[in-house]
């Protein structure tokens, strides 16, 4: 398995993360940076994981002071206190490979160490691929160099080239091939039917001469790329250097062709991944802001409309006592979302009360009369928690806006291994179809999308003037 470093002066943590990882790489723990340097001496490491804050010295620092003697191994900072500086840091002045942040998830460090290790693997194939292809390079170049004093060696190491060659002369023909050209052109015959191959050349495969000759008279390389469909109607990325040689007091082209064809697809997946990754960041942070900030501003605008209505006969000191809370809350809600933090009204109190809480805040503003019920006593995982508080909260907040109910009632029901959760009112009701093929926003879209995403389920029961009933099946592992 491949050897992962992970460096952290919290036991628990170390032991954490060998529990949970350690069926799929070969993990080293260590409580100090200076244990790890001797380590590293010694051990193959592809991905060093860090911890920031350390007694000694921080995760960062470390990384700069071994990058020069280490330059190869992906180095991953995981923390629980992120800050944009230190961010900025890591990526500019250390090269970190990746910035994550405490708590983790095993699923997610799994696939960024993945993601790691096969990129330090084709770094380090590439390498080993440029090392090999400038040794071939500077052995033909010897072998041309010395053309007129031994051409016995020379068409030896031609022949004998695993990568296609030809020559050409200064009318375009070609008067020498290699084997490896001929499999390259699929033609089963000799290399000495040179008129034949010629002919199969010029009529099939002339954008491999023409860039022959293109690269030759460029005068900033000698090398270059070139996609072509060959005989099996496969499209292939092939890598053309060619070089003027002299023989016999005349000037010839020699082409040496590789097939990059399958370098150049592992470098898309690479980047494939990447815009992937960027994406669902991207669809994440979105997510945050429409699910946790949004419901909060919904509300204050209703409690600025209330205060703006002059038939308004409730207290406007209380309510402006709950607008000031629910500004309070979004602050809260930004602040936590720019560090990506669980709200802290769910690290508090949990999914119920956090819930409870909210309801709690909407009192007052309204004639709707709220019901929370539960048999859940124990906390979730902090994002499941996370994603259903979010969703419960956009179900409230679209039945205020849209359903005009008297009354709000939310039921958590726990079963063995399922978690149930109903949002119930008795407003005005939709067609469910309907408003699924036309909606245009995040809506229910997102809901469904987020609850599927952790495997749960959705159903909606909707009648014009009837009421909603909203239920939600997560299974519970």
């Amino acid at each position: 398995m491949d050897s992962v470093l992970y460096i952290d002066d919290d036991l628990v943590n170390l032991k954490v993360f060998y529990e949970s990882l350690k069926e799929y790489f070969d993990i080293i723990v260590l409580s100090s940076t200076s244990e790890a340097e001797e380590v590293l001496e010694n051990t193959p490491v592809k991905v060093i994981v860090s911890d920031q804050f350390m007694p000694d010295e921080t995760g960062i620092d470390f990384i700069k002071r071994i990058n020069s003697s280490y330059p190869d191994i992906k180095k991953i900072i995981l923390t629980a206190y992120a800050s944009q500086d230190n961010a900025l840091e890591a990526i500019n002045d250390a090269c970190v490979y990746k910035y994550l942040t405490k708590p983790w998830k095993r699923d997610a460090v799994k696939e960024w160490l993945d993601m790691a290790i096969k990129e330090y693997d084709y770094e380090t194939e590439k390498k080993q691929l440029l090392s090999e292809l400038k040794t071939k390079n500077e052995q033909l170049l010897d072998a041309y160099r010395n053309l007129e004093i031994s051409e016995k060696k020379f068409r030896t190491i031609f022949a004998q080239s695993s990568d296609s060659s030809f020559i050409l002369d200064t009318n375009k023909n070609i008067i020498e091939v290699n084997k490896a050209f001929l499999k390259l052109i699929n033609y089963e015959g000799n290399v000495s039917d040179i008129r034949k191959i010629n002919e199969i050349a010029r009529q099939n495969y002339s954008v491999i001469i023409e860039k022959a000759v293109e690269v030759v008279h460029d005068k900033n390389s000698n090398l270059s790329d070139i996609t072509v469909t060959l005989h099996s109607d496969q499209s292939k990325t092939l890598e053309i250097r060619s070089n003027e040689i002299n023989y016999n007091n005349d000037i010839y082209i020699l082409a040496v062709i590789h097939d990059i064809s399958e370098r150049r697809q592992f470098e898309k997946k690479i980047i494939e991944t990447i815009i992937t990754t960027q994406e669902e960041d991207r669809s994440r942070y979105a997510q945050e802001l429409h699910d946790g900030l949004g419901p909060l501003l919904s509300t204050l605008k209703m409690h600025i409309q209330w205060i703006a209505n002059p038939d308004n006969t409730i207290n406007k000191d209380k309510i402006i006592q709950h607008a000031i809370h629910s500004i309070d809350s979004a602050i809260n809600s930004t602040k936590e979302i720019a560090n990506n933090l669980s709200p802290h009204v769910l690290q508090r109190f949990g999914l119920v009360n956090a819930v409870k809480s909210h309801t709690d805040h909407l009192k007052g503003t309204s004639s709707v009369v709220y019901e929370i019920s539960s048999n859940l006593r124990e906390c979730l995982d902090i994002n499941l928690e996370l994603i259903l508080y979010r969703i419960i909260l956009e179900c409230i907040n679209n039945s205020l806006k849209h359903a005009i109910p008297k009354k709000i009632v939310v039921r958590f029901i726990k079963q063995i291994q399922l978690l149930t959760i109903e949002i119930i009112d008795d407003g005005k009701g939709f067609d469910v179809n309907r408003i699924f093929l036309k909606s245009k926003g995040m809506g229910l879209f997102n809901i469904k999308n987020r609850i599927r995403h952790i495997g749960g389920e959705l159903t909606i029961n909707s009648e014009e003037n009837k009421g909603t009933h909203i239920s939600i099946n997560i299974p519970l592992t």
